[in-house]
């Protein structure tokens, strides 16, 4: 197994029909075919997590190592986040609001080479972002 991919499979077993995926994200239209994932193939401290639905929505499962997705996620997956120790990108997308005329889309990079976390939030129409950064600090309030 290569430690720059994940592979997700056709059948149990890390058999059948295969796809190779790079660190990102994977809607609907983005994997060969719609609902086929049943194993999947994990470099150690990868991430994979797999959405019932299509633009990462429903129910979720996330996997860190190669085996199969389970009864609860055979061949339901619609969208997947790939995410590698050194990078880590994650989309998700959501209806934020109770009369489904407005979503919430979060945008999260954890970058290792930074050290820091950054959030990127829209929500509401117009759009309207808010990014949130998380630095690492000491504070010494004493002063010594």
């Amino acid at each position: 197994m290569a430690n720059n991919h994940v592979i997700v499979h056709g059948e149990r077993g890390c058999k059948g029909k295969s796809q190779t995926l790079a660190p990102g994200v994977y809607d609907t239209s983005a994997l060969d075919d719609d609902d086929f994932i049943s194993s999947v193939t994990i470099p150690k401290g990868w991430t994979v997590t797999l959405y019932e639905d299509a633009k990462f929505s429903g129910r979720s499962k996330t996997l860190t190592a190669t085996g199969d997705v389970g009864d609860d996620f055979n061949n339901i997956t619609s969208s997947l986040t790939v995410s590698s120790p050194d990078k880590e990108a994650i989309v998700k997308t959501g209806d934020g609001h109770k009369d489904g005329k407005g979503g919430v889309i979060t945008i999260e990079q954890n970058d290792v080479d930074l050290g820091a976390k950054a959030f990127l939030k829209g929500r509401d129409f117009p759009p309207k972002f808010e990014q949130i950064m998380v630095l690492n600090f000491t504070m010494d309030p004493d002063g010594s």
